[in-house]
């Protein structure tokens, strides 16, 4: 059976039913702490964003801490980026290193206040995306499923689009109070490594939620 764009749209609702505190990111390379923070919806499947296989957030900033590592393939302004790890600390970028292209890497990364911190988390569903090759084009690489699906984070500016409110009364002190990250750079970095995410919700349960590159529900 065909995996139908119908029961993605049931995932996202899903998601956001759930009152997580923090989503716990584990793979051979990632042991990744993120905190989606309050008045957040889960995006994605809008056709906004084409090809729109993924699901994301746009978290607060604050409460990422941990490694994060991509070793799909990145390549930007003509640069190219491998083997990327990022380890954060109360929502910052404190040590970052790559295989090819580091300094180019963390330049990007220091090229204002909040490019250093993280502006999206994503998941794409294997059975939805048909992309299983790097493409070298950012639109179709963050919409990876392969084998084991992707996650990717952003470096950078956050979507206000992420805010379950009215946007038009989110003002720059809330989007700060938030957490919704602000930044010139929003840089996708992905990893398709067979991986799982864990959601620790606010009741004081917690559940997988995507395991070997599938949503679980």
């Amino acid at each position: 059976m065909r995996y139908s764009s119908k029961r993605n749209f049931c995932r996202k609702k899903w998601l956001n039913s759930l009152d997580i505190t923090y989503l716990h990111v584990e793979s051979q390379h990632i042991d990744l702490h993120i905190s989606p923070g309050d008045r957040r919806r889960w995006l994605g499947l809008s056709g906004h964003n084409l090809p729109s296989f993924e699901i994301f957030i746009s978290p607060n900033w604050r409460g990422t801490k941990g490694t994060y590592y991509a070793e799909q393939p990145s390549y930007r302004n003509g640069n190219l980026v491998e083997g990327a790890t990022i380890q954060f600390n109360k929502g910052k970028a404190i040590k970052v290193e790559a295989l090819t292209g580091e300094t180019f890497l963390k330049n990007q990364l220091a090229m204002d206040m909040g490019a250093g911190r993280i502006g999206e988390f994503s998941l794409t569903d294997k059975r939805f995306s048909k992309i299983d090759c790097f493409m070298a084009n950012t639109l179709f690489d963050e919409n990876y499923g392969g084998k084991f699906g992707n996650c990717h984070i952003a470096m950078g500016a956050s979507y206000s689009e992420a805010y379950n409110g009215d946007r038009a009364k989110l003002t720059n002190r809330l989007k700060e109070r938030l957490g919704f990250n602000d930044s010139a750079l929003h840089w996708d970095l992905v990893n398709t490594e067979k991986k799982r995410v864990t959601a620790y919700l606010k009741e004081g349960k917690n559940r997988v939620i995507y395991e070997n590159g599938i949503f679980l529900i």
